[in-house]
């Protein structure tokens, strides 16, 4: 199929880069060539489109996905022939290949060349730090929609250079992840009225912004359209959560990621009471809470919150929840959504596994995945929770708990409810296998 006669089906996709549906109209297209490579497209097309409105624990994502992955391996070369010469990486998105990565060199001399070959949206510059200062200052800049630096360690000079650049002003995606920024960074980032049509930001794992970095931007008056912020891997405190949930600048924001910081039970008490947490559980009932330094204080305020009856998948996992946080958490009337709940790498004990059997009836009725991969679980708690499963459509996670000496994983025996065995083994933790 020519380009010529595809071309309108392309504009209107990047016209309405949202929406799915001139998406499907352009699988229709291609199925109705009578092409065989273009009905495979079609396929693609389809295939991607359901994977990306597909939630994580769908019994049919496996299938899918393999899918993807085969029909990529076959076609891949074919479909991506318009931007041979460019030794680029080129990754397909809701059926398009619209993102590529390049060596920022190459984009520096052929960037207009690579834009034209077809409906590119996002390009991710390998190498830019050492190109800054040329870059900022290149005008094919200006007909990308999202630009990705993601790894360059561009550093706080780089956030600098970038921000001077006259051809941001059309875009609307920034990656700037893995870039050794801090507060000072931020704060230059934040000062910077060169990206009005900004609406996804990233500053992943940076490891050094704090919460006074995340001040800055929620009192910048240039980011009031932000809808996605990406914070994860950072040092932020409380004090950035409150800054944000409090900020009328940032009133758009209903993308939030904050997995590896520190915000504590005090920043899960004001993430609980904002509407910044209602309008990011109307995107996606997620709520990722990872490696946060959260107590059983915190879990408590989590299960008292109404707010949790709207959460489908929730990840505790890397916190300080011991037993007594556990049992708060299982005591919550608001747990009726629940399907996928993540407790790896805390402190949970044998008690626990008790706790989770009360409630097993119940949740385990419902749950799809419960990870407690990384505790303190003997054999008796972990035959406890095996049993308990009792053939229940649910994948339990138990690894990483009781370890032989050399290492390897000791195999579960699941021990009668009732057997003095099981008895004495719980209530006496100082004795171990």
């Amino acid at each position: 199929m020519s380009g010529t006669d595809e071309q309108p089906f392309l504009d209107d996709i990047l016209a309405r880069y949202a929406d799915d549906a001139p998406r499907l109209v352009y699988a229709d297209f291609l199925e109705e060539s009578g092409d065989a490579l273009d009905a495979a497209r079609a396929k693609l097309v389809r295939v991607q489109l359901a994977l990306a409105r597909m939630p994580e624990d769908h019994p049919r994502r496996t299938e899918l996905g393999d899918l993807q992955a085969e029909l990529l391996t076959a076609h891949r070369e074919s479909w991506t022939a318009h931007l041979a010469g460019f030794d680029a990486l080129v990754s397909f998105r809701r059926g398009l290949a619209d993102a590529v990565a390049v060596e920022a060199s190459v984009f520096l001399h052929r960037g207009d060349e690579l834009l034209h070959r077809g409906p590119i949206r996002r390009v991710r510059l390998l190498d830019a730090a050492r190109l800054m200062p040329r870059l900022v200052h290149c005008p094919f800049l200006a007909a990308v929609r999202e630009l990705d630096l993601c790894g360059c360690d561009i550093g706080n000079l780089g956030v600098d250079q970038l921000v001077r650049s006259p051809y941001l002003t059309a875009t609307q995606v920034l990656d700037l992840g893995l870039n050794g920024l801090d507060d000072a960074g931020v704060r230059v980032l934040a000062k910077a009225a060169t990206l009005p049509a900004l609406r996804e930001l990233s500053l992943n794992e940076n490891e050094q912004i704090t919460g006074e970095g995340v001040r800055f931007l929620a009192e910048s008056p240039f980011f009031s359209g932000l809808t996605t912020l990406d914070l994860a891997g950072n040092d932020i405190s409380d004090a950035g959560v409150r800054a944000l949930v409090r900020s009328s600048a940032m009133a758009r924001l209903r993308s939030l990621k904050l997995d590896r910081n520190h915000i504590g039970d005090a920043g899960v008490e004001a993430l609980l009471g904002s509407g910044l947490l209602q309008r990011s559980l109307d995107r996606s009932p997620r709520l990722d809470l990872r490696a946060n330094a959260i107590t059983h204080v915190g879990a408590k305020l989590l299960a008292a919150s109404s707010v949790l009856a709207r959460v489908v998948h929730l990840d505790l996992g890397g916190n300080y929840l011991d037993d007594r946080g556990l049992a708060e958490l299982l005591a919550s009337p608001h747990l009726g959504q629940l399907r996928t709940l993540k407790l790896s790498r805390n402190q949970i004990t044998d008690r626990g596994a008790l706790a989770l059997r009360e409630v097993s009836e119940r949740l385990f009725q419902q749950l799809r995945l419960l990870d407690l991969s990384g505790n303190r679980l003997t054999r008796p708690g972990l035959g406890i929770l095996q049993a308990a499963v009792n053939g229940r459509a649910i994948a339990l996670d138990l690894s990483g708990n009781v370890q032989a000496a050399n290492g390897a994983d000791v195999p579960v025996r699941t021990i009668p409810d009732d057997s003095p065995e099981l008895r004495w083994r719980l209530w006496h933790p100082a004795r171990r296998d």
